[in-house]
């Protein structure tokens, strides 16, 4: 018999979450370099434990695959978490106290060109009316001023940002965006939707030494389990070459993630597969393409079946898509014949239909080449398109901290009514209708980047403080092994990724993550006291919490 070469690494648990099944068992890990070589019983890895294999017994504390947040903007987020670059706005409740925190922000950064800001929130302000350029004009600063609302599909600035990129009364509104105006007929300050806010960010997201701030992102990351992630278009930066950066950090060893990127679906096809030729390793891959084809409710920019009950723009409307039923499958059919993976951003339900439609006639032009399709986020979603994306093998992005943050501080109930907002983030209806779900954040546009909070937004749909204790519409929450199996081998799967990824299986990539406790045997409302003790990336520890 051929003698076992040593791993490098075991692991020992009496709480061993594979991915691969929904419940923990006892068991062990051997790894080796960059892969795991074994998993099982202690008898089955006992051959693996050479003189030199750092052995790791973590009692009865869970070890499973490592995180992966299969839908974020890593680029974008940070620099948005960049405190020298941009001033954080989450959670202020008024346009006043937003505007203290900007004047304080240009102040302490006196030589920052423009003054950059994110995560302000009308809806939940204390009086919850969208602002306008006067209240920033107001604080008599000579740069241009930005600031990105919680959901990125917003910008609120100054008349001198306005001014800088050259937004005047005859500025045309682009298709799909919109450029409030005062009723004298100049614009206000308040742009929603990238056709109309890119016109502002494209200028202002350009970091130059965008690579510090991934690095220091990667970090956080790893202390937080997080050791892939699905990265979206649009990129959000405009710093050049975003892409090669990734793989320059990688290539110098510097990389402690995965990334699995998506491009512009609209893009030329010879682009995107010279990207696909270039990006190809396990640390940086083209993984397909990205469209967005809506916005949101709180806009009224989510493209609905049903017309908004509050609509400023008239009781019939619902929303419009980025571009037509046509457009769509012209796009998709290129896509499926060149073989690239397609995941479509739709909030709406109408939206959801239009990508469900587009991916049918695509495959009744060239069949089923293995191109794999995603609807991003499902947060309205008719159920009989369930079952259509069942059919047709369509998976589903989720972010389970939508549906907490007091449901839009009620924003959902007054534009869509009770009924409709009872339906939303139909979860349990998508596992139970045989859909694959990959969990994820879409950071920065977040509350919590931690996965260990996204697992209890998608366990108890309860806010971060418990309440309600009943959960929002618990009846559509996931079980705890179905969330940690989605946040792991389910986002695999979405990203094309779960030979490689996803789940502790020998041959497979060894990205693993010790906990501080084991879930399976806490109350749901407790998960957030847990914390990630150990990280592991590509075979090597990362993160110890002892060592912090």
């Amino acid at each position: 018999m051929e003698a076992v070469v040593p791993s490098d690494i075991v692991l020992k648990t009496t709480a061993l979450f594979t991915a691969e099944e929904l419940e923990p068992r006892a068991g062990c890990v051997a790894v080796r370099g960059s892969e795991i070589v074994a998993v099982g019983s202690p008898d089955k890895v006992q051959p693996f434990i050479g003189p030199d294999t750092e052995v790791i017994d973590a009692g009865n504390k869970l070890v499973m695959p490592g995180f992966n947040d299969s839908h974020m903007h890593f680029a974008l987020g940070s620099i948005q978490k960049d405190e020298d670059f941009c001033c954080d706005l989450m959670f202020l409740p008024s346009e006043q106290a937003c505007v203290d925190a900007v004047a304080k922000f240009a102040a302490e950064h006196p030589d920052n060109p423009w003054i950059y800001g994110q995560g302000w929130y009308s809806p939940a302000w204390e009086n919850p009316i969208d602002p306008d350029c006067r209240s920033l004009d107001a604080l008599d600063i000579d740069r241009p001023i930005v600031l990105s609302d919680f959901s990125m599909h917003v910008v609120w600035c100054n008349t001198a940002a306005l001014r800088a990129v050259g937004i005047d009364r005859n500025t045309p509104t682009p298709e799909g965006g919109l450029i409030r105006h005062f009723d004298n007929g100049e614009p206000n300050g308040f742009l929603s939707e990238p056709q109309a806010t890119n016109i502002l960010l494209d200028v202002v997201l350009n970091k130059p030494d965008l690579d510090a701030s991934l690095l220091k992102s990667m970090r956080k990351f790893n202390k937080l389990g997080i050791t892939s992630i699905g990265d979206m278009y649009p990129l959000g930066v405009t710093t050049p070459g975003v892409y090669d950066i990734y793989d320059r950090l990688a290539s110098e060893d510097l990389s402690t993630l995965r990334i699995s990127y998506y491009s512009a679906l609209d893009a030329p096809m010879s682009e995107s597969q010279a990207l696909r030729v270039r990006h190809h390793g396990e640390r940086v891959r083209m993984a397909g393409l990205k469209y967005i084809l809506d916005g949101c409710p709180e806009a009224y920019t989510a493209y609905m079946h049903e017309p908004y009950l509050n609509a400023p723009t008239g009781k019939d409307f619902r929303g419009e898509p980025a571009c037509n039923q046509e457009t769509l499958d012209r796009m998709m059919l290129e896509a499926s014949k060149n073989g690239f993976d397609v995941r479509i951003h739709a909030i709406g339900d109408a939206s959801a239909t239009m990508i469900i439609d587009a991916v049918e006639r695509a495959e009744e032009v060239c069949g089923n080449k293995g191109a794999r399709f995603a609807i991003e986020h499902t947060d309205n979603l008719k159920l009989e398109d369930i079952a259509r994306m069942k059919r047709l093998g369509i998976n589903a992005a989720i972010q389970p901290q939508h549906p907490i943050g007091g449901l839009g501080q009620g924003v959902y109930e007054e534009s869509l009514g009770e009924e409709r907002m009872s339906h939303m983030w139909r979860y349990r209806e998508e596992a139970d209708g045989g859909i694959h779900l990959g969990l994820g954040t879409d950071w920065p546009a977040v509350m919590s980047i931690d996965p260990i909070d996204t697992v209890y937004a998608a366990v108890t749909r309860s806010e971060f403080d418990g309440h309600p204790a009943e959960g929002y519409f618990r009846e559509n929450a996931l079980t705890l092994g179905e969330t940690l199996q989605a946040h792991t081998l389910g986002s695999a799967y979405v990203e094309g990724f779960e030979r490689r990824l996803g789940s502790l299986a020998a041959g497979k990539l060894a990205d693993i993550v010790i906990l501080s406790g084991n879930p399976f045997e806490m109350n749901p409302m407790a998960l957030r006291d847990l914390e990630v003790e150990t990280t592991i990336f590509n075979g090597r520890v990362v993160y110890r919490k002892d060592e912090a």
